[in-house]
């Protein structure tokens, strides 16, 4: 067995788990754009809790629990190929990620009868995202961090 693929998912589980401690925990800003009047409102996400927390322009605060629809997958494989005619082999070891996840969030508010439902793709690795969300009082929103 050849030394240095031996090392690969030693290697590629330390990069996974450093890419967690420094992104994975963060509490990140969020902004919704008020899709007919343009007002714009901000919040914050928190991929270690799943909570998210917005401020309309009112000072109303909605919050609430998002639950990931889908999950990060991270995978180790090997490649094997031949080229030309010549049966010259090759072996490539590699590895993956899949960090896109759908979230949707069920927001209310502790002053009011005031319910935002939330619904967004984003990257778990890197935590951009958008999506759309709505109001129980008809209000639409897009939603970008």
């Amino acid at each position: 067995m050849n030394p240095k693929i031996k090392y690969l998912p030693s290697l590629a589980s330390a990069t996974f788990a450093t890419a967690l401690l420094l992104f994975g925990g963060c509490s990140q800003t969020l902004k919704l754009v008020e899709f007919k009047s343009g007002d714009s409102f901000s919040g914050t996400f928190d991929q270690s809790n799943h909570e998210v927390r917005i401020v309309l322009s009112d000072g109303e605060v909605l919050s609430g629990k998002y639950r990931a629809t889908s999950n990060a997958r991270f995978s180790l494989g090997t490649s094997l190929g031949r080229v030309g005619s010549h049966g010259i082999w090759g072996i490539s070891p590699h590895v993956g990620f899949r960090t896109k996840k759908h979230a949707y969030a069920l927001l209310d508010s502790a002053s009011s009868n005031l319910l935002m439902e939330v619904i967004v793709d984003y990257n778990a690795l890197w935590g951009g995202g958008y999506g759309e969300a709505r109001t129980n009082d008809g209000r639409e929103f897009k939603v970008l961090f």
